[in-house]
């Protein structure tokens, strides 16, 4: 009918247009922070160049945008997500504006760092650096919007993969000595220098988002067990599994081996543990699910046990190696799991709604949109 996908279209414009507005208002902070940080001429990157200021202001357009955006929009549109403790919903905020912020703070620093080595040599004046740092600001902000308003599992686990890469790779470009991967990877974290600090941070706000990851599994595990009929304590049991997963993540963070080597150790053996545990159980408790989930999680368990057997039986691997290819399955398996979780719950009604489809799934409107008058067919 064609008034319906008016309607739609007026939703979709309206949001747009609220995408641009952040923007703008993004690129207006960039210019007075540019105004006032910049004081002559600058290098595209380094200690005081343009490329640094940018990627301070982009850090705090993108939190607050994605702080902005979450409290204001995305409690109305996802019921479930707003329904839950204050304190859960703080952390959810928090973890994923941080994730927004400092993902663009290290995307835009390596952006400068490269266009400094494409353009030997040259410097800006005030204007122009005020320029690049407005543009950046208001990109960021635009790009920040329009990712939270999106935000499903799918999105939210490609963005926490990219996320941890970026981290991990700005904590290992920054880190004191060059050879710190002959040892073990948790040497990133070690120390109180910028290194440790990207790393940890990165670990601890993986490990919040990764909580949040699996809150959107289990919404999806729960609509797909009452239209399937399937046990919800096996739902329960999975959601309790991934949710340590998330939490020994973090804790991997807060206790480095600055702390306690022991307690380190222990934390990073336990999440690799309980890991192992939910390879094994998850075909075991949910047996409807895609077989060719069920099919890559046997396989996913296989390569870990082979990750295993390497470093630990034969020595091939170092432990770098190891808490590499460990770190990869784990992410790999996760984005595979949310997809085949999504794609199992797509079109099951919500709570109680008897309507259709998941919220997360379809088109982000501002909101209100939805309460428009729909037109009338002739």
């Amino acid at each position: 009918m064609a008034a319906p996908a008016a309607h739609r279209g007026t939703g979709a414009t309206r949001a747009e247009n609220g995408h641009v507005a952040i923007g703008v208002a993004g690129a207006v902070v960039g210019l007075v922070v540019g105004l006032i940080a910049l004081r002559g001429t600058a290098a595209l990157s380094g200690t005081g160049s343009i490329g640094q200021v940018a990627a301070l202001s982009v850090a705090g357009c993108g939190t607050a945008t994605s702080v902005l955006v979450l409290v204001a929009d995305r409690v109305r549109t996802m019921p479930w997500f707003g329904s839950r403790p204050l304190w859960r919903r703080a952390l959810d905020v928090v973890g994923l504006s941080l994730i927004h912020g400092l993902l663009g703070l290290f995307l835009t620093g390596a952006l400068f760092a490269v266009f400094q080595q494409a353009f030997q040599g040259v410097a800006l004046d005030r204007f122009a650096g005020t320029f690049w740092v407005a543009a950046a600001s208001g990109g960021a902000a635009y790009i920040a919007s329009s990712s939270v308003m999106a935000l499903t599992g799918r999105s939210l686990a490609t963005l926490l993969a990219a996320f941890v890469t970026v981290g991990v790779l700005a904590s290992a470009l920054s880190a004191p000595d060059p050879y710190w991967w002959e040892r073990y990877f948790s040497e990133l974290g070690e120390g109180t220098g910028a290194s440790s600090t990207i790393f940890n941070l990165t670990l601890l706000l993986t490990g919040i988002a990764l909580l949040t990851v699996v809150e959107f599994i289990a919404h999806d595990l729960d609509r797909w067990a009452r239209a399937t009929g399937e046990d919800h304590r096996a739902v329960t049991a999975v959601r309790v599994m991934l949710t340590l997963v998330g939490v020994l993540v973090a804790l991997v963070a807060l206790v480095s081996r600055s702390v306690s080597v022991l307690w380190h150790d222990i934390v990073a053996q336990s999440l690799v543990v309980v890991f192992g545990l939910t390879l094994l159980v998850l075909p075991v408790l949910l047996r409807r699910l895609p077989g060719a989930l069920i099919g890559f999680t046997a396989g996913a368990f296989a390569l870990l046990m082979m990750v295993v057997v390497l470093y630990a039986g034969v020595g091939y691997l170092n432990f770098t190696a190891f808490e590499m290819g460990a770190a990869v399955i784990v992410f790999v398996w996760l984005l595979l799991l949310i997809r085949a979780v999504s794609a199992a719950a797509e079109g099951l009604p919500e709570d109680g709604a008897g309507a259709a489809g998941s919220p997360q799934e379809g088109p982000a409107v501002m909101p209100g949109h939805e309460d428009e008058e729909p037109g009338i067919s002739s």
